[in-house]
């Protein structure tokens, strides 16, 4: 099930068009402001099976990632699967910008247009994209979510939901008569109404 509500949107988007409920609007984080730490970067490396322009689109993105701590060592493989898909992408793209979107074929019936194989391959790697950029913070309402989250994370003082430490205090604990067992369920229709 995914998450309910709409999705966030980035504060900038908030601001445009205008602040109808007079709520406090939040700042973007500068993700190109983020320096990447040499520790940290050296610790997250590609996995061996991406190649060519996978590679390319790690060395543009992983710093960044890294950087914002939203990928790990852990996150490699399925980063690396990310990087895959869009190079692949920009493969496409590059072959529809070459041979367009439709050809043209002659059948018994006459001339008819069909869709190019790249363009049915580009929408499918876009679709798949667009879930991995979500994971990973890679679009502006993502990022907004995700530090919004951190963000609440922090204000409640490392302790559970409302911000306790999930030990109950003496004055908090049950009584006796709160334990005491629920009365008896009516067996008949008529013992509810009464």
């Amino acid at each position: 099930m995914g998450r309910r509500g709409p999705k966030p949107e980035p504060a900038a988007v908030k601001k445009a068009k205008g602040n109808s409920g007079r709520r406090p609007i939040g700042e973007d984080p500068k993700a190109e402001d983020a320096k990447p730490e040499v520790s940290s970067m050296s610790s997250v490396v590609p996995p061996a099976w991406l190649k060519d322009g996978g590679l390319d689109v790690w060395g543009r993105l992983a710093p960044r990632l890294i950087a914002m701590k939203l990928l790990t060592q852990l996150d490699a493989e399925t980063f690396g699967r990310y990087c895959r898909n869009f190079s692949r992408w920009l493969k496409m793209q590059e072959r529809l910008d070459d041979k367009g979107e439709v050809y043209e074929i002659e059948t018994a019936s006459g001339i008819v247009r069909r869709y190019e194989p790249a363009f049915a391959i580009a929408d499918r790697l876009e679709r798949q994209l667009s879930a991995a950029e979500a994971n990973f913070g890679l679009n502006p309402a993502e990022r907004q979510r995700l530090y919004a989250a951190r963000a609440a994370g922090a204000g409640a003082g490392g302790g559970d939901l409302f911000g306790d430490s999930g030990r109950m205090k003496s004055e908090d604990r049950p009584s006796a008569a709160q334990n005491a067992p629920a009365p008896a369920r009516p067996t008949s229709a008529v013992g509810f109404l009464q």
